[in-house]
């Protein structure tokens, strides 16, 4: 299990910046994604990129707010004040 080194907090402007994103969580480190500055289709295929790396890599996503998401490695937990789970993203009902 990657052991987090860092807390990184992204800002993607377009989908190009998706690879930002997986390089940090490849490397261990916890990504906070504001996705204010990304509209439209291009924001739905960074989250589905990023909801994919995160299931690859076994790791966590949290919905922070509608644009503002907590991606953890694996071996990190995540505590969310509404539902103490970590995932909760996947957990949408």
């Amino acid at each position: 299990m990657a052991q987090a080194r860092s807390i990184v907090v992204l800002h993607p402007a377009s989908y190009r910046d998706s690879r930002q994103v997986g390089e940090h969580l490849r490397d261990g480190d916890v990504v906070v994604l504001d996705l204010t500055r990304i509209e439209g289709d291009e924001m739905h295929r960074l989250v589905d990129f990023v909801s994919g790396l995160v299931f690859g890599l076994q790791g966590n996503i949290d919905k922070v707010n509608a644009y503002v998401m907590v991606i953890a490695p694996p071996g990190v937990t995540v505590i969310d004040d509404a539902a103490h789970l970590t995932g909760s993203f996947y957990n949408q009902s």
